[in-house]
């Protein structure tokens, strides 16, 4: 047996997403499932008041006529309701559609559309939309989450009332029932229905539960868009597997994060890099902020637990207590990061300090997560080896074993709805699935992403360069905010070169400027983020490096996991730069 073998925990069993909230009722009955801050202290709710709610909601869902196979969305912020409807409808029998709340008005009306959705359970401010919009021919009923009467739509507190006292027979869901039908929110403005079934989802979540020590004992922070896949199995579905606690978030500012992580005891978050970077940049700040002396103090601290890893020591939990509780992490165990490739050195920080930080990687198609690394053997420059289930080869590999990434197992997605050509080119007939994702297989199974393959560029002396390797130096300086790296076509025809569109962090910029006692003009701007880039270079080889640039004045588009949308910005933007080079 191997060691990663051996570390993992057992598990509950694999069952319908429709059994979850009985199945954990009857295990966790009256210990707190979920909390919410009211502006005056939290809001509790307990497994039991839970499986109530999820049990009316799929009743009284019965009694509307929803029968298997019936589309029924869900659309809101994370919260107590929002979970409760997504498991109602599963207990009725139909498919959930889970509607990315950040969408503008046009890409919901799409997906409601597309889906065939019968009844939208809501936020009364989304549904305040969707009433203003064209009708949607099979939209019949909308359900109301907050106590505000919404013009045509039921309040869910009479839809529980209701469901409360029904005699619908609750139908019994086989595991290769289709579960979820998600919308891919695009950083290629292509959005495709993902089907995932039930054995897709739980076998994930049944997976992921074997590899992490949680239980009663710790609570989760809901943080990222409950919609999306991510957050969705690791922040919702698989806490409630496992007996834990969930906090939502009472808003995204950092103090009011602080608060929620110390008020209840937060011991595991899961989050996107963005996320991570921006805590470890503002605890860099705090300690600068206190003077010379305590900067000096953190820094012989931190040189001295990274020489204790050498030798196989974690010396972080015990000398940076004090600053963990100063920072209001007294309790967290372990930070995830998903989504997107996290900076090694904010990894690196973290687990320095105390705090157990693993990334994994995964996509809406794999229901989502198909590596992480495990607590026990951490890799910084890895998503860790494959979960349990989970196949993983490269094909196509060049001469340094970069390839493309390709994926087998229980938790691979059923097709795209309504487009059986767009499953063909990414789903083999023997069950591999092409991921679009360039990646190599480093020691003990363990995945490095590269990128993805369709931001590759080629220059023209044939050699290739991902984007993402690029944008993770540039936005590790400090006056760079974000990067985008693209690829312009070369004067000659052949081959690119590689640009970047920098969006400075326009806060530094000025105090820096502001240290020098002058006001920044556009050139000394320019001059300064050139300087970056340089310096950001040293280690790239020569064909990497950065021919021209262009400085943007706002932040790049993003989708709701803060990725940024490639496909709305091109090489022409790039074909001089600020100086008009």
């Amino acid at each position: 047996m191997s060691n990663y073998e051996s570390n993992l925990r057992s598990d509950r069993g694999i069952f319908p997403l429709s059994e979850l909230a009985a199945n954990s009722a009857k295990h966790f009955g009256f210990r707190p499932v979920m909390r919410t801050w009211t502006g005056n202290g939290y809001n509790e709710i307990t497994y039991s008041e839970f499986n109530d709610k999820v049990d009316a909601i799929g009743r009284w869902l019965i009694n509307q006529g929803i029968v298997s196979g019936d589309r029924v969305a869900v659309l809101g912020e994370n919260s107590p309701e929002w979970a409760a409807s997504y498991l109602g409808i599963q207990v009725a029998g139909a498919v959930v559609v889970p509607v990315d709340s950040m969408m503008p008005s046009a890409g919901i009306r799409h997906i409601l559309s597309d889906s065939g959705a019968r009844i939208l359970l809501a936020s009364a401010k989304f549904l305040m939309d969707i009433i203003e919009m064209e009708r949607i021919p099979t939209l019949e009923k909308m359900v109301c989450f907050d106590c505000k009467q919404v013009e045509d739509a039921i309040l869910l507190d009479l839809v529980i009332e209701e469901g409360s006292s029904s005699k619908a027979e609750i139908p019994k869901r086989k595991m290769d029932e289709l579960a979820a039908l998600l919308y891919t929110s695009g950083t290629t403005g292509h959005s495709k229905g993902v089907m995932l079934t039930q054995q897709n989802i739980m076998s994930n979540v049944s997976s992921i539960s074997r590899i992490f020590p949680i239980g009663i004992d710790d609570t989760f922070l809901s943080v990222l868009p409950i919609h999306h896949s991510f957050e969705c199995t690791t922040g919702f579905l698989l806490p409630i597997y496992c007996g834990c606690s969930i906090t939502y978030a009472h808003s995204m500012k950092s103090n009011d994060l602080i608060d929620d992580i110390k008020n209840t005891n937060v011991t595991m978050m899961v989050g996107v890099p963005l996320l991570y970077e921006k805590m470890h940049a503002g605890i860099l700040r705090g300690i600068k902020k206190k003077g010379k002396k305590t900067l000096t103090l953190f820094n012989t601290m931190y040189k001295i637990v990274g020489g204790g890893e050498k030798i196989g020591l974690d010396l972080g939990v015990k000398l940076f207590r004090g600053l963990r509780e100063k920072a209001g992490f007294a309790t967290v165990k372990f930070f995830v990061s998903g989504g997107g490739p996290l900076d090694p050195a904010t990894a690196v920080f973290f687990n320095r300090l105390g705090i157990r930080m693993m990334q994994g990687y995964g996509l809406t198609e794999t229901s989502p997560v198909t590596h992480v690394n495990p607590p026990w053997k951490v890799s910084h420059v890895t998503v860790g080896p494959p979960i349990p289930g989970v196949e993983c080869k490269i094909i196509d590999a060049n001469e340094a074993g970069i390839g493309e990434i390709c994926l087998q197992g229980p938790s691979i997605f059923k097709g795209y709805y309504k487009n059986e050509e767009a499953t063909r080119v990414v789903l083999a007939d023997d069950g591999w699935f092409r991921t679009g994702d360039l990646g190599a297989i480093r020691d003990a199974e363990y995945l490095q992403i590269l990128g993805r393959q369709k931001n590759m560029l080629v220059t023209g002396g044939g050699k290739n360069v991902y984007p993402e390797e690029i944008e993770h130096h540039l936005n590790r300086r400090l006056y760079i905010a974000e990067s985008l790296v693209l690829g312009v076509q070369r004067e000659s025809g052949y081959g690119e070169e590689v640009a970047a569109l920098i969006y400075p962090d326009y806060e530094q910029v000025d105090l820096y400027f502001e240290s020098q006692g002058k006001k920044a003009s556009a050139d000394d701007v320019y001059n300064l983020i050139k300087q970056e880039i340089n310096d950001a270079q040293v280690e790239l080889e020569d064909f990497k490096r950065i021919r021209r640039f262009r400085i943007v004045e706002e932040e790049f588009q993003k989708t709701s996991t803060r990725k940024i949308k490639r496909f709305l910005y091109g090489g022409d933007m790039l074909k001089v730069d600020d100086k008009g080079e």
